[in-house]
């Protein structure tokens, strides 16, 4: 039989009696954090950078992600949180997520932002937190009759 609340405190615990436990080192372990929901259609605001980062997705097979979330700025929803999410290993995404970057920096060169700069971006130092863009998604059909959320980025 379990000694499962076996004092009737509620928590069920049990000494452990010289055992090792389970939560062994879980000060390390680091919180998940909750998501934000997804770019829908309908916005047409400026925002502000919050984070830009890049997964590999195991929903999707470990495809490379680009992750950019972002706080509405202005309209209705201010303050409401977003992530961008957009597929690193596409050609169509990632002439999208060169507009993003485009309009991070209206002055700069398009032809000299490459993978050094996308790194440093997407890294732990985060240079585009709080920089602004105006972002205006809507929502259109693929050429299979898929519903679709198109985002524009220009500069703020």
């Amino acid at each position: 039989m379990s000694e499962w609340n076996t004092n009737n405190d509620g928590w069920g615990s049990t000494p452990t009696q010289n055992k090792s436990s389970v939560w062994d080192s879980f000060e390390e372990i680091e919180p998940k954090r909750a998501k934000n929901d997804y770019l829908p259609a309908g916005i047409d605001s400026t925002v502000k950078i919050t984070e830009m980062k890049v997964i590999q997705s195991v929903k999707n097979n470990n495809r490379p992600m680009f992750i950019a979330s972002i706080e509405l700025l202005d309209g209705e929803q201010i303050g409401r949180r977003y992530d961008w999410v957009a597929k690193a290993d596409e050609r169509a995404y990632l002439q999208n997520i060169k507009s993003l970057v485009c309009a991070l920096n209206p002055q700069g060169d398009p032809r000299s932002f490459g993978a050094e700069l996308m790194d440093k971006l997407c890294g732990p130092e985060q240079p585009a937190a709080g920089l602004q863009v105006r972002c205006r998604t809507e929502q259109i059909q693929t050429s299979k009759g898929h519903d679709f959320t198109k985002v524009t980025w220009t500069p703020a």
